[in-house]
């Protein structure tokens, strides 16, 4: 059993040279105290009735807040043992302050954010930031309070996010961070559990079947036919995009962070994948060795690739901000590249990964193995890589039947 009372806080003396007057809870023979914003003087407090005594000139003002308080504590106390909730002192304090405290979805937005990135979860922090910006587009850059998020706030989201043709994969994981915000909120009581409007709204709705994003091998040969002027961006980009297909579908942001240590002198590629963290080793094609081969003629730093700097990208953020500027670049050459090759599909440095994928599986190579060369933890993430047969394929199975 857990107890509360206020007492004057003499072992402590303010500048005024009052005590603070404090909220105890006394919890598994173990106190914590809460400031009620308030001090007295030893002499003018009453210890009978634990408030300032009738002499003090703001008694009642005082005797109201202290009261206030005391209910709180009380109430959030009641609350966590009608649940059979098992707490610590410092967590009933946490609670109770943080109770009292006010604060916005947009600002409690902006605290997780930097939580975020100071603990380098930068990836993370960019979903939240991408989740504060539609949210304030929505609602005209003005914010609002947890109480006012219900169902209604996410149909009309939803129903926006339609009206201006956003992707069900975007708005899944737009919802599912609200959604996890808003658990988390909950957590720290700046929300309340019963009032969770995700528990009518099901995000699992959206359909995030990855589209397939594969093209043929002699689309691949196509490309790497290109005539294209050494040395400029579209040569970088589209040796980029051949370097991933050549290498078992190595993600873009690899081949950004890829160093000369990471190739050995027998062919061999070891690498960290940036996604996993995932140790993955590729033994290189000739057509890769190739392209290493250019590089090596005019590398002057530790990377492989032309486009990060030691000295001018330093630390985490640097480096990811740098990775997603390259990456829209690469992806903008990409979409001249398929002009240029007479390739009808949205080309993207993802599709290399996808092909690569697809290209196995219809050389009759196993799942497992596929699986093992992109760094998955398992085949059901493979499947999602893999275009489907073409239908001709599919019905020339079907003749098997005959």
């Amino acid at each position: 059993m857990a107890s509360i009372d206020v007492v004057l806080f003499t072992s402590k003396v303010l500048k005024n040279g009052e005590h603070p007057i404090m909220v105890r809870l006394i919890k598994d023979r173990k106190s914590k105290y809460i400031s009620v914003g308030e001090s007295c003087s030893k002499l003018l407090w009453d210890s009978t009735k634990n408030l300032p005594s009738k002499k003090h000139p703001l008694a009642k003002e005082m005797a109201i807040k202290i009261e206030k308080t005391k209910m709180e504590a009380k109430r959030l106390l009641m609350k966590l043992e009608d649940e059979q909730t098992d707490f610590s002192a410092e967590e009933f304090t946490k609670k109770l302050k943080n109770q009292s405290r006010k604060t916005t979805v947009i600002q409690f937005l902006d605290e997780v954010i930097k939580d975020l990135l100071k603990a380098d979860k930068v990836g993370n922090a960019n979903v939240h930031k991408n989740l504060r910006n539609v949210i304030l587009r929505f609602r005209n850059q003005k914010d609002f309070t947890f109480s006012e998020l219900d169902g209604s706030f996410l149909r009309k989201f939803e129903q926006d996010f339609r009206e201006r043709g956003v992707s069900e994969v975007s708005m899944s994981v737009h919802f599912r961070t609200f959604r996890a915000l808003y658990n988390r909120a909950v957590v720290e009581d700046f929300a309340k559990k019963e009032s969770d409007p995700f528990l009518d709204f099901k995000v699992s709705k959206f359909n995030t079947k990855t589209q397939k994003r594969a093209i043929k091998k002699e689309d691949i040969v196509k490309i790497a036919l290109l005539t294209v002027e050494k040395g400029t961006r579209l040569y970088n980009s589209q040796n980029a995009f051949l370097f991933s297909y050549y290498c078992s579908g190595i993600n873009i942001s690899d081949i950004i962070e890829l160093e000369w240590n990471d190739i050995s002198l027998d062919g061999l590629m070891e690498y960290e994948r940036n996604k996993t963290l995932q140790k993955q080793r590729v033994q290189l094609l000739p057509p890769a060795k190739e392209i290493l081969a250019y590089y090596r003629k005019y590398s002057t730093g530790d990377y492989i690739f032309p486009y990060l700097d030691k000295e001018k990208h330093k630390t985490v953020a640097q480096i990811n901000n740098r990775v997603k500027k390259i990456t829209k670049q690469i992806n903008e050459d990409l979409k001249t590249l398929a002009t240029m090759a007479g390739i009808e599909t949205n080309l993207t440095t993802y599709v290399a990964r996808h092909t690569f994928a697809t290209v196995l599986k219809r050389s009759g190579v196993d799942i497992s193995k596929i699986s093992e060369l992109l760094g998955h933890d398992s085949e059901k993430t493979t499947k999602i890589y893999l275009g489907d047969f073409e239908n001709e394929e599919l019905y020339e199975a079907t003749l098997n039947l005959l």
